[in-house]
């Protein structure tokens, strides 16, 4: 007999492991307690998801590309290139991996757990380069599109660090003095 899927149950089964991922961390969730609090069996689990890993990704590239969109629309109000390539590293070291009690560091955790056999596509990854290298692009003008990509490579790159550094420091985050050099050091080599 083929199950068929229904929305809500995904949903539930989502913001149960979000609530659960938030709370106690990527380690500290099984599927067990996301069955329990989302209502389901752990075996009814395994029709809407692969693994545990697949929910994260799920919930985790909603949340990214939400914050993402925010991102963009905030940029809009920037009257300054300097003031939006500033609001581009202060989301992306300060107030992402901060947000949502430090929720991305589930990512990391579950990317870094000893014995992680399932597979974790680039794609998110990919999505999130090309979307800061368009941002790039609008305040860094003068740079060409793969130095763009350069950027929003060590941007991300680095968001992970502050991310783990989040949570193993007790919410410590880069320093505004030292986004501030960073960003004039990107615009003298702009020449802007």
């Amino acid at each position: 007999m083929v199950q068929v899927k229904k929305a809500e149950v995904e949903q539930a089964i989502t913001l149960a492991a979000y609530e659960l991922f938030m709370k106690n961390g990527y380690s500290g969730t099984g599927i067990p307690q996301i069955a329990k609090k989302a209502g389901v069996s752990p075996a009814n689990i395994y029709v809407y998801f692969g693994s545990k890993l697949d929910i994260l990704t799920c919930i985790y590239e909603k949340w990214f590309a939400e914050r993402l969109e925010d991102l963009k629309l905030s940029l809009k109000t920037c009257p300054t290139p300097r003031e939006k390539l500033k609001k581009i590293f202060l989301s992306m070291w300060l107030d992402f991996p901060a947000a949502d009690n430090g929720f991305c560091n589930n990512l990391i955790e579950a990317l870094s757990a000893k014995g992680t056999k399932e597979k974790y596509s680039s794609s998110l990854r990919v999505s999130v380069e090309q979307s800061l290298s368009k941002m790039l692009g609008s305040c860094l003008p003068g740079l060409k599109p793969s130095q763009h990509k350069t950027i929003a490579t060590f941007l991300l790159m680095a968001f992970d660090g502050y991310a783990l550094n989040y949570h193993l420091r007790d919410g410590t985050l880069a320093a505004a003095d030292e986004i501030d050099f960073l960003c004039e050091m990107i615009f003298a080599y702009e020449g802007g």
